[in-house]
C-alpha cells in the first residue's frame, strides 16, 4: 500500500476513536466566566464611584465650615496648636518704632499740637514747618513752641552733656528741664527727655512770639509740669 494510503487510514482511524467535546459543558463554562467578569467590573465601578462621592461629600462639608469631628472650619484652636500659633501672631504683631533718624517737622508739630491743653490757639510762624515751630496763644499775649525729636543710635554724648547729672527713671528714661529768666531776651524753659532707645525729645517754650524779643509775657502759657506732660507722653513713639 502506498505510504500516502497508509497515512489517510491512519489519520481515520484516530479520529474515529476520539470522543466529541460536551458542548453543554463548554457553554456553562463561558457563562461562568463571562459572569465572574461582569461582577468585578460592577465591584470596581462601584467601588471608585464611592470614592467620587466621599471626595465630594468631603469638599462640601469644608466649604460648610464644618470638619471632621465637629469641629468648624473658623474655630478657635485650643492646646499647644493654639498656643503655637498665638505665638507666631504676637510676635509678628510686637510694636515697632515708627521712625529712625529725625522726625520730619511737620509730624512732630502735629503730634506736638495734639498734645496740648484745650482751650489754646495755635498758628504756624513763617518757615515754622520747617523748622518745627509754633504759636500758642491762650488769649493773653503769644508763646512760641519749638519741638525737635530724633532716634538717636548712639547716646553717648547727650548723656554725658545735656543729661549729665541727670538720675534715670524706674525705666532708665531720662529727664532734664531747664529754665532761663527775663533778660536781654524772652525768658524761656526747656524739657529734654532721651529714652533708653535712644528716642529724644526736646520741647522748648519762649515767653515771647520770637526767640529774640524782650518777654511779652511774665509767665509761660505752659506750666513746667505742662510741658514735662508733653514731652515725655508715648505719642512720640
Amino acid at each position: 500500500m502506498p505510504i500516502e494510503e497508509d497515512f489517510t487510514e491512519a489519520l481515520r482511524t484516530t479520529l474515529q476513536t476520539l470522543e466529541p467535546p460536551s458542548t453543554h459543558s463548554l457553554l456553562a463554562g463561558g457563562v461562568h466566566r463571562g459572569r465572574r467578569r461582569r461582577r468585578r467590573r460592577a465591584l470596581a465601578v462601584g467601588v471608585s464611584g464611592a470614592a467620587v462621592l466621599a471626595l465630594v461629600g468631603l469638599g462640601a462639608t469644608i466649604a460648610s465650615g464644618q470638619l471632621p469631628g465637629g469641629r468648624t472650619a473658623d474655630q478657635t484652636l485650643t492646646g499647644p496648636a493654639a498656643s503655637s500659633t498665638t505665638g507666631s501672631a504676637t510676635a509678628s504683631t510686637t510694636p515697632k518704632p515708627t521712625f529712625t533718624g529725625t522726625l520730619p517737622a511737620a509730624r512732630a508739630l502735629a503730634t506736638l499740637t495734639g498734645l496740648l491743653p484745650a482751650g489754646l490757639t495755635t498758628s504756624t510762624p513763617p518757615g515754622g514747618e520747617r523748622s518745627g515751630q509754633l504759636w500758642v496763644d491762650d488769649g493773653h499775649g503769644k508763646s512760641l513752641l519749638e519741638v525737635h525729636v530724633s532716634r538717636q543710635t548712639s547716646t553717648a554724648a547727650l548723656r554725658g552733656h545735656v543729661f549729665a547729672g541727670t538720675t534715670p527713671s524706674a525705666d532708665g528714661t531720662l529727664i532734664k528741664t531747664t529754665q532761663s529768666p527775663p533778660g536781654p531776651g524772652p525768658g524761656h524753659q526747656t524739657v529734654n527727655v532721651l529714652h533708653p532707645d535712644g528716642l529724644h525729645v526736646t520741647i522748648m517754650e519762649w515767653q515771647s512770639p520770637n526767640q529774640n524779643t524782650p518777654s511779652t509775657r511774665a509767665t509761660p502759657i505752659l506750666t513746667t509740669t505742662q510741658l514735662r506732660a508733653v514731652a515725655t507722653s508715648t505719642q512720640w513713639q
